[in-house]
């Protein structure tokens, strides 16, 4: 069997393709990386309000679906129509949840939950407040939160698609590893929304 010798000026010519290639590679995954970074933080930067379509699965496969605005900062209404028991609002500081059958309502603190890093519009990724990861595999865009703030155990991951750049779904993972996920449709940004949307339903007194 015949043995292939490369010549000299051959391993000159590899010896300077391969540096280059290694180059160009590294330059056009750190011009997407830039890419997506402007393309996330101009989202953000940008989005001040949205009214879409949702459906949520949660953990154990339990499906619903209904409507949800926000008007950032601070305010957002998730109003489920199937099943139609559940109202969630918030004004600001606490998350109201409501069981609409049952007729009571209970009060979460705003800063306790994930959710509050993207209600209280704190997403950019030079915020040195939260910590952010994220990948791009196909043209689909997932981006990971999590708040340096120690009462927040959970993390947010939100999912782009690229082509637009338009947000899809979220998931919230809580601190027990539970994870419920929004899927995004009809998606309506910055229109202008009514104040009356965020405040909670107004139940009847319960009689003795």
């Amino acid at each position: 069997m015949k043995k292939f010798k490369i010549k000299p000026n051959l391993l000159s010519v590899y010896s300077l393709i391969i540096p280059l290639v290694i180059i160009f590679l590294f330059l056009n995954t750190s011009t997407t990386k830039a890419t997506t970074e402007l393309q996330i933080n101009n989202f953000f930067k940008n989005l001040n309000s949205l009214e879409a379509d949702f459906i949520q699965v949660t953990s154990s496969g339990d499906v619903s679906n209904g409507k949800i605005y926000f008007d950032l900062p601070g305010k957002f209404r998730i109003d489920y129509i199937k099943p139609n028991n559940l109202l969630i609002t918030c004004k600001g500081f606490w998350i109201v949840v409501q069981d609409r059958n049952l007729k009571t309502t209970n009060n979460i603190p705003l800063k306790q939950s994930p959710f509050s890093i993207l209600i209280e519009k704190q997403i950019s990724l030079s915020n040195k407040t939260i910590k952010t990861d994220f990948e791009n595999k196909s043209g689909i865009i997932s981006l990971t939160i999590k708040s340096s703030n120690k009462e927040q155990s959970g993390q947010l991951i939100l999912e782009f698609s690229e082509k637009p750049f338009n947000l899809k779904k979220w998931t919230v993972k809580d601190s027990l590893g539970d994870e419920t996920t929004v899927l995004i449709q009809n998606a309506k940004y910055n229109k202008k929304l009514s104040h009356l949307l965020f405040f909670p339903d107004d139940f009847p007194e319960p009689t003795n």
